[in-house]
């Protein structure tokens, strides 16, 4: 007798009334009377009402009486009968399930696999639980007795063939299963994955590569049987870097078309077909199929589409169509303006295209919505140095060492940024702490590239023999990646002119490692040029004007100052009104360069020095004979 509580209604009372109406339903009905006689009629008896009483407190409403037997016309037929209960049974065990009651539930299940062995979900999911149980022999037997019951269930099949792979270690029995359920239902993508695992495991490319061959035959019409197919191909073909032979990415390109022509406006097989040809390089193929998922009525409104725009834009990216992908991003960010990744992207776009004012506005969107990754308060302090803006950069950086103080590299990028802002003072000191934190924290951060910007940021601060021992430091770290450490203290001193054969070794190690650096070509110039070597600095001067883009106003007034030396005037006021249009964010250097055109100009228009007098002839001295 079933008590209900309180009169709650249960999970799954309903389906349990259902299921006995269907049962009920499909009992014979009382035979009808025989012709030429009539049915009895009984008299009706009096009805007897019984005196109400109180129930006891331990007594319960019975919703559902099962003490009155049923007349012989409302009786079950044996088969129906023993479907009603396997049904009730089951409607018992969620209850039990809901209850968190698993030894009753699998009571229950196993009770209605005894009366019901063909039900294949409900072997699989005791099989499960048993197995889960340690009791792999008797998972193994459920499963056999539904296999047995209902030979063309092809998921208990699959399951038994795992169990003997993983549990009992019989890789001959699984593959056995395995192939019966493969040939039971050989448009099932299961089967070919349970089939594919096993030659795998068996260090068998070959034949598991026959298999996938095998499904590639059949001629399913369904987009998700070539998508499973696909991936399975992947995880054969692909390496650790996603390359492959041209004749196995030809198949895979095959496969994955076959399943874009039957997926219709399925959104999420197109986004797999696109995300394939991304991860195999072919980035291009993959534009049509993000939009065709953007065009699904399917992908709106959903999760995928925001994805798959996201995804289209960086195809868009990689294939150079930048105008593309920010037209996409835009609209992302339109209709979804929380969304703090697109406005990285938007100001990584604008970035590259130059359109600096348009990449600092998403970026500083980009840092509204998230300011809780140090990379985003990075990503827009070099965007402001890049745009002269160095004081805003420390304003940022100093919001990010507050936010992040455990962090030595927010700490060193602060000094940096001072640095560039030419407060030495506070960039000397801030460097300093950046390296006690590190030292504390993280000594990784105490590389080459640390002390060439901490020597850098010294010769800034006119420390030249403090920056002249940091850029050795970070020399004799890595000398094979100390390129910029040799050529900035070979420079440091030729301009200053001191140590001009040390300045000499180091530049030319610098050029050693990175030949065609311009920058690198320019220090040689200037070491020759303070050597007095005018032709050689005028050669490699030039050689560096030609090299570097955009052009650099310091190699011109390089190449003025040379050419100056050389009595050319006129082709040094040239380069140093090319040197002063270049120099217009830079007042200082601006300044030193008008200077020199003026003296130049003055000296131009006063012509040439007049010649010294000639000294008065020195008479010869007189022959003491004479």
């Amino acid at each position: 007798m079933i008590s209900l509580r309180s009169a709650r209604l249960r999970k799954g009372v309903g389906a349990v009334v259902a299921a006995l109406l269907v049962a009920v339903s499909a009992a014979p009905a009382a035979p009808p009377a025989k012709p030429g006689r009539k049915a009895p009629v009984k008299r009706a008896e009096p009805v007897q009402i019984p005196v109400a009483r109180a129930l006891a407190p331990d007594e319960f409403a019975d919703a559902y009486p099962t003490h009155v037997a049923a007349g012989q016309d409302l009786q079950l037929h044996p088969e129906n009968a023993r479907k009603g209960e396997a049904l009730a049974l089951f409607c018992q065990a969620l209850l039990a399930e809901d209850d968190a009651d698993t030894e009753k539930a699998l009571a229950r299940y196993r009770k209605v696999l005894e009366l019901d062995p063909a039900s294949a979900d409900i072997a699989v999911k005791v099989a499960l639980e048993l197995a889960r149980r340690n009791d792999v022999p008797g998972a193994i037997q459920v499963l056999k007795d539904t296999i047995k019951a209902a030979p063309k269930e092809v998921l208990p099949m699959i399951l038994l063939s795992q169990l003997y792979a993983k549990q009992l270690k019989k890789p001959e029995l699984a593959l056995k299963y395995a192939e019966q359920a493969l040939a039971t239902e050989p448009q099932n993508s299961a089967c070919y994955l349970a089939v594919f695992d096993l030659h795998l495991a068996a260090s068998d490319p070959a034949k598991a590569e026959a298999v996938l061959d095998k499904g590639a035959k059949v001629g399913s019409n369904d987009g998700k049987f070539w998508a499973q197919l696909g991936k399975l191909y992947s995880r054969l073909y692909f390496k650790e870097d996603w390359s492959c032979l041209p004749e196995q990415q030809q198949k895979m390109n095959g496969i994955y078309r076959r399943a874009a022509e039957l997926a219709g406006d399925d959104p999420s097989i197109l986004s797999e077909v696109g995300d394939y040809f991304v991860l195999s390089k072919q980035v291009k193929e993959a534009i049509p199929y993000y939009l065709k998922v953007i065009a699904s009525p399917q992908a709106e409104k959903d999760l995928l589409l925001s994805n798959t725009r996201q995804k289209l834009a960086r195809a868009f990216i990689v294939n150079q169509q930048r105008d593309e992908a920010i037209e996409v991003l835009e609209k992302m960010a339109k209709e979804d303006p929380m969304r703090f990744d697109t406005y990285e992207l938007l100001g990584e776009l604008f970035e590259q295209k130059g359109e600096f004012d348009k990449a600092l506005r998403n970026y500083e969107h980009s840092l509204l919505l998230d300011a809780s990754q140090p990379q985003n308060y990075l990503r827009l302090t070099f965007l402001l140095l890049q745009m002269k803006k160095a004081e805003k950069a420390v304003e940022i950086m100093k919001q990010a060492r507050k936010r992040f103080p455990d962090i030595p590299q927010i700490t060193k990028n602060l000094a940096v940024t001072l640095s560039q802002a030419k407060r030495h003072t506070d960039a000397m000191t801030t460097f300093a702490e950046a390296m006690a934190e590190a030292e504390n924290n993280h000594d990784d951060l105490l590389n080459y590239e640390f002390y060439f910007q901490y020597g850098a940021a010294a010769e800034q601060a006119g420390l030249t023999e403090k920056a002249a021992e940091l850029l050795k430091q970070s020399i004799e770290l890595e000398p094979n990646n100390a390129a910029q450490a040799y050529n900035y203290l070979g420079y440091m001193w030729a301009d200053r002119g001191e140590n001009l054969d040390e300045a000499t070794e180091m530049i030319k190690k610098a050029l050693e490692l990175d030949p065609d650096n311009g920058a690198f070509i320019d220090s040689l110039g200037w070491l020759y040029f303070k050597k007095g070597e005018y032709e050689k600095a005028l050669k490699e001067l030039q050689r560096a004007a030609e090299v570097i883009k955009p052009e650099d106003a310091v190699v011109f007034d390089h190449l003025a100052d040379t050419y100056q030396a050389l009595s050319k005037t006129a082709e040094a006021l040239n380069l140093w009104q090319k040197a002063l249009a270049l120099s217009a964010d830079d007042k200082e250097q601006a300044d030193k360069i008008s200077g020199k055109i003026e003296a130049a100009k003055q000296k131009v228009t006063s012509g040439p020095p007049p010649a010294p007098p000639k000294p008065a002839p020195v008479p010869e001295p007189s022959d003491p004979k004479n």
